[in-house]
């Protein structure tokens, strides 16, 4: 879960996770919507898919165990060099150094390392440095170390190297320059895009669709279009909410939002939808919500969010 997300917002679903999803097994029986609802607002939804994978393979090839072994854990789903690290030595006590992005910073301003955060090269150094410094009773207790100072104290900009426990042998803060250690990776421009959306309510429902692709697949979502304009969008999302027999209601936008996905900023305009014939349309990607069941349902954020802005009355 903390992986690219922050520990504010993990903290408030890990404990709610746990409780629904309390071992392995119930993981791995569990249904990929069931786990995609319990992850909601996480981002990121391959991790939750990969999670319930791993559970699988681990009942399936591990008798429900999960493995100790680096070598064994690298072929789980979703694990890479990284987590198989940080499972092991956090977990088993292994004596091998995981590296992530707080550990990286915290390590390249120790020694004042030089490269780009995230580069494969600075990788390689930091992962040098701690393999050294790790001790051979419970290392993965000076990793963790490592990634809560990462996180609290050792940030990425204004560090608090006044309470920094190792300020004192911290050789980027001996050169007076401790924000330049890594060197930022450069960003694009963050991108502009129109994007339009309708809120049909039947009944006292709204109409969520299932969304298709790479990004947020699987998840529920309003019926949507993204094009070059706001008026190119709501084109788009009139022919695409044709073929589920509803028709945007007035022209004007009842509601305006925005999102920000990566490096893309969503400008959303949300429109009344109606049908248009006495047919409702449903189906395994088409369905009828009750706005109390949104809660509970594997929903992005950004339908949320939609939810919030397009269902007040007006």
């Amino acid at each position: 879960m903390l992986q690219q997300t922050t520990v504010v917002t993990v903290r408030k679903r890990y404990d709610t996770f746990l409780r629904r999803f309390p071992d392995v097994s119930s993981l791995a029986r569990a249904s990929e919507e069931d786990i995609l609802a319990a992850w909601s607002g996480l981002g990121y939804y391959a991790r939750a898919r990969n999670l319930r994978l791993a559970a699988q393979s681990i009942v399936r090839n591990h008798g429900g165990a999960i493995p100790r072994a680096p070598s064994a854990l690298k072929r789980l789903p979703g694990f890479g060099e990284y987590m198989a690290a940080a499972v092991a030595s956090l977990a088993y006590g292994t004596r091998l150094p995981a590296v992530e992005a707080n550990v990286e910073r915290v390590i390249a301003r120790l020694f004042a390392l030089s490269g780009v955060a995230g580069s494969p090269r600075l990788r390689r150094l930091v992962t040098s440095q701690l393999e050294e410094l790790l001790p051979t009773r419970r290392p993965g207790d000076l990793t963790a170390a490592f990634m809560d100072l990462g996180q609290t104290i050792c940030t990425p900009r204004r560090p608090a190297c006044v309470v920094c426990p190792v300020a004192a042998i911290c050789e980027a803060r001996r050169r007076g320059r401790p924000e330049t250690f890594p060197r930022r990776r450069s960003k694009p421009s963050p991108s502009r895009l129109p994007f339009a959306v309708a809120v049909a309510e039947w009944s006292g429902r709204v109409l969520l669709v299932r969304r298709k692709s790479t990004w947020l697949d699987g998840l529920w979502e309003f019926p949507s279009a993204e094009g070059a304009s706001a008026d190119d969008a709501r084109r788009s999302l009139a022919r695409r909410i044709a073929g589920l027999g509803l028709q945007l209601a007035p022209p004007r936008a009842i509601a305006t939002a925005r999102h920000a996905v990566v490096n893309r900023r969503l400008e959303i305009s949300v429109f009344r939808a109606r049908r248009s014939g006495r047919s409702r349309p449903a189906g395994k990607d088409a369905r009828w919500f009750l706005p109390q069941e949104l809660g509970a349902a594997a929903v992005p954020t950004l339908t949320r969010k939609i939810a919030a802005a397009g269902m007040r009355p007006g």
